[in-house]
């Protein structure tokens, strides 16, 4: 999920109703079973009424759905979340909040109606109601009951059809809560903190453990002069494409190939939950050297790798599908130097203006990652260019950059390849 800063929320000093104000909220206090504060919104899309208060829904079972324009797993999730409305019906709201603003929120919802994928949830914005929540990431789901009391704050996992109906009905439902996040105190080792929290998580001693929980998934690059590597709750494909990088950057992960009998341990099946996978395979690990060994430091963490996962790991050529990007001898989309650099992008396009077009076309890798995408354009200025396209589905992607100029075409292509294969 999509990083988002825990901040000071608010909290409501009222016996029963919804709430008319809000006052700050410490950040320690649950929201569990709180009454939901009286917020209201006047900045919304797909709405027939130009506000909405929250007061206004009394009645209803509410589902909030945090989500953003760059966020893939929140657009995946959005048919599943029209379905469910139109299952419950009247007893129902589900009201989509976009957090990284209406601009973004807006452009997605044109993409998807100018590609008769129409948008059916309304949804507001409310930088305010954002910051309540003080939220880890995106897709996070809020329940709100009929008399305005907020019951859970989930991830997508517990958004089910008898979930949500059982609720409706007022049975009990144990919904896992998302974890709140826990601040690491990076002064400490990585042993001592995970001893503390629990004693046998410690596998190994060099530093590996399990998953702990709270801790978000995190990798600090290596600089000039480093000696520690330092991870948090990684999977084992990406502590090998760390070990296999360089000091700035891990190998991609379209240039990763698996061969193992057991994919399931090292990737999330798509039909179970990431939230649930994740506690029994992904790690954390750290590797200290003295100085005169850092610049082996990768190696040896490689050879560390290898002893506690057992997995055979290499670069070798491999043939690969991979998309071409080229342009017209006549493209003439170029930038007025002149005017300030600009650029605004999400699921629904990218705008940009007076931009350098090597980024432009790493933007375009950005939405589609699982794909190799080689910039042939012999392109080197800025540009001014405003895509339109579902970024994440390559064919929408392809038709719309030949208005511009520019061609994306699959080709066969010998690429450098991180191989991870099961033990001999």
């Amino acid at each position: 999920m999509k990083k988002i800063l825990s901040i000071i929320g608010f909290v409501l000093f009222v016996n029963e109703g919804w709430s008319q104000s809000a006052q700050a909220l410490n950040s320690e206090v649950s929201l569990i079973n709180q009454l939901c504060p009286e917020f209201s919104f006047d900045t919304l899309l797909n709405y027939n009424k130009e506000k909405l208060a929250l007061s206004d829904l009394k009645g209803k079972v509410v589902i909030i759905d945090f989500w953003g324009t760059f966020c893939i797993p929140c657009i995946n999730a959005i048919p599943k979340m029209e379905q469910l409305q139109k299952k419950f019906g009247d007893s129902l709201q589900v009201l989509m909040v976009a957090t990284d603003g209406f601009q973004k929120a807006k452009q997605f919802y044109e993409t998807r109606q100018k590609a008769n994928k129409p948008m059916y949830l309304p949804c507001a914005i409310n930088r305010k109601f954002v910051k309540y929540f003080q939220l880890n990431g995106v897709p996070t789901y809020v329940w709100i009951d009929e008399k305005g009391f907020i019951k859970a704050i989930t991830d997508q996992s517990q958004i089910t059809e008898q979930n949500i109906g059982d609720f409706i009905r007022g049975k009990p439902v144990q919904l896992r809560q998302m974890v709140k996040e826990v601040r690491r105190d990076y002064k400490k080792s990585l042993v001592a903190t995970a001893s503390e929290m629990d004693s046998s998580s410690v596998l190994y001693n060099s530093s590996l453990t399990k998953y702990l929980s709270g801790f978000t998934s995190t990798y600090t690059p290596l600089t000039r002069g480093r000696t520690k590597v330092s991870v948090t709750n990684l999977s084992i494909p990406l502590l090998y494409r760390i070990a296999f990088g360089d000091t700035a950057n891990s190998i991609e992960y379209n240039r990763t190939v698996i061969e193992s009998a057991h994919p399931e341990k090292l990737s999330c099946p798509k039909s179970e939950s990431f939230e649930a996978w994740r506690i029994d395979n992904t790690f954390c690990y750290e590797l200290m050297v003295p100085k005169e060994k850092q610049k082996d430091i990768l190696k040896i963490m490689q050879g560390e790798l290898k002893k506690m996962f057992g997995y055979n790991a290499f670069q070798e050529l491999r043939t690969q599908k991979c998309l071409v990007l080229t342009a017209d001898k006549d493209f003439h989309f170029w930038a007025s130097k002149t005017v300030i650099p600009k650029v605004i992008f999400s699921t629904g396009g990218i705008t940009v203006t007076n931009y350098p077009f090597a980024q432009f076309a790493g933007m375009i890798q950005h939405y589609i990652p699982d794909k190799i995408i080689f910039d042939e354009t012999g392109i080197t200025g800025n540009i001014d260019i405003a895509l339109q396209a579902e970024m994440n589905d390559v064919d929408s992607v392809m038709e719309a950059l030949k208005k511009f100029g520019l061609h994306l075409h699959w080709e066969d292509r010998q690429v450098q390849m991180l191989v991870i294969k099961d033990p001999e």
